[in-house]
C-alpha cells in the first residue's frame, strides 16, 4: 500500500514539472512605455520596434497645422527607419495643454510634442525674439531666421539647460484678428476686446495697437466669442478653418501682426537613450517634415481664405503701415531687448532686414 502511494505521488510530481515547463515555451517578450516616458519596444519575430508618442493640443483634423506636421514626421520616420521606429500621434490635448507638454518632456513623462513657439518663452525668454510683432514680415525671411546659426545656437543651449530638444520648426503662418468686428484701420482696433494667449509679448502687442487685450485659455475662446465675452481673438487662418471658428466669427482681418513658428520637440533624455542611427532618423525626418509642412501651409493659404469666405466670413485687408508704426513708437522692442539679450536681438533683427 505504501509502495503504491509513493509511486502515485512521484507520478503527480513529474506531471506538474512537465506542465510548468510546457506553459513557458510559447511566450514572447515585450516592453511597453511606462510613466517615465521611455520609448516602448515590442519584440516579435521581426525584431525590436521602438514606439514614441508625439503629442499636440491641436485638432486631429487633417487640416490641423500640428496634426499635419505630426503626420508628415510619422511617415518619414517609418520610411527612413524601415518601420523599426513607430510614431503614435496623440492630439486634441489628450496629454495636456501646450505648457503641460513642455513640462512633461522636461520630466520625461512626455516623449515628443508640437506646440506654438510662445510656450517656450515661458521657459526661456530668449525665444521671445521669434514672437516680436512685425519683425518677420514674409515667409522667406521667416525660414532664413528659423534655419539660422543664431537660432540653432539657442536650440542647442536650450536642450542642455532644459532637457527639451527642439528638432526643427514647422509653422502656423501669420496671425490675424478674427472676430465679430471689422478691422480696416488702426483706429478700428481702439478698445476692441481681443482674446490673447497668456503671454506678455502678445498682451503688449495689442496694447500698443490700442486694443483691450484679454488673456484667456484657448479652450475657452470659442464660447467667449459665442457669448460676446470678447469681440475677437488672434490666430492663424488655418486654425480658424480646422477648428470651426467661422461658426462664431464674421470677420477675418489680415493684420499679419505676428509670425507663428511651431517647434517640434523631443525629450532630451529620450533622444539620448536612442542609438546614433535612430537619432539620425529622428533628426532627418523632422527636417523633411518641416520643409513639407511649411510649403503645405504656404501653398494652401489662399485656398484657406477662400473656404472661410465660402462659409460666410468677410476678409478685410487694412494698410499695415500704421500698425507697424504704432508698434515701433510704443517702445515694445526696447522693452524686450534686454530680456532676449542684445546680441541675439540684434542678430535676428539684422536677418530680417
Amino acid at each position: 500500500m505504501k509502495k503504491a502511494l509513493a509511486i502515485l505521488m512521484s507520478t503527480l510530481m513529474l506531471a506538474g514539472m512537465l506542465t510548468g515547463c510546457g506553459g513557458s515555451s510559447g511566450s514572447t517578450g515585450s516592453a511597453s512605455s511606462d510613466s517615465t516616458g521611455t520609448a516602448s519596444a515590442d519584440t516579435g519575430s521581426s525584431g525590436t520596434a521602438v514606439k514614441i508618442q508625439l503629442a499636440h493640443a491641436d485638432t486631429e483634423s487633417e487640416d490641423g497645422i500640428h496634426q499635419k506636421m505630426a503626420t508628415l514626421f510619422r511617415d518619414y520616420v517609418s520610411e527612413l527607419s524601415e518601420g523599426s521606429i513607430e510614431i503614435e500621434i496623440v492630439g486634441n490635448g489628450q496629454l495636456g495643454g501646450e505648457r503641460d507638454l513642455v513640462e512633461g518632456m522636461q520630466l520625461g513623462t512626455i516623449e515628443m510634442a508640437s506646440t506654438a513657439n510662445m510656450v517656450l518663452s515661458n521657459f526661456d525668454a530668449r525665444f521671445s525674439v521669434l514672437d516680436l510683432p512685425y519683425l518677420i514680415t514674409n515667409y522667406e525671411t521667416a525660414y532664413k531666421v528659423l534655419d539660422s546659426d543664431e537660432i540653432q545656437g539657442l536650440l542647442d543651449s536650450f536642450a542642455q539647460e532644459s532637457g527639451v530638444r527642439v528638432l526643427t520648426y514647422g509653422q502656423g503662418g501669420f496671425r490675424q484678428v478674427i472676430g465679430n468686428v471689422a478691422i480696416n484701420s488702426l483706429a478700428d482696433m481702439k478698445g476692441v476686446k481681443v482674446r490673447v494667449p497668456e503671454s506678455d509679448i502678445y498682451i503688449d502687442t495689442f496694447a500698443a495697437l490700442g486694443a483691450n487685450p484679454t488673456p484667456l485659455a484657448y479652450t475657452d475662446t470659442f464660447t467667449a466669442l459665442q457669448q460676446g465675452t470678447v469681440d475677437a481673438f488672434e490666430i492663424t487662418p488655418a486654425v480658424v478653418l480646422s477648428a470651426g471658428f467661422y461658426e462664431v466669427c464674421s470677420d477675418i482681418s489680415m493684420t499679419n501682426h505676428l509670425y507663428s513658428p511651431n517647434p517640434l520637440m523631443i525629450s532630451e533624455s529620450l533622444f539620448e537613450s536612442l542609438t546614433e542611427e535612430q537619432q539620425n532618423v529622428i533628426t532627418e525626418a523632422a527636417k523633411k517634415a518641416a520643409a513639407d509642412q511649411r510649403q503645405w501651409l504656404e501653398d494652401g493659404e489662399a485656398d484657406t481664405l477662400s473656404q472661410l469666405q465660402e462659409k460666410g466670413m468677410t476678409v478685410n485687408n487694412p494698410d499695415l503701415t500704421e500698425f507697424q508704426a504704432a508698434v515701433e513708437s510704443s517702445g515694445l522692442y526696447d522693452s524686450y531687448k534686454d530680456t532676449i539679450g542684445t546680441d541675439l536681438f540684434d542678430s535676428i533683427q539684422a536677418l530680417c532686414k
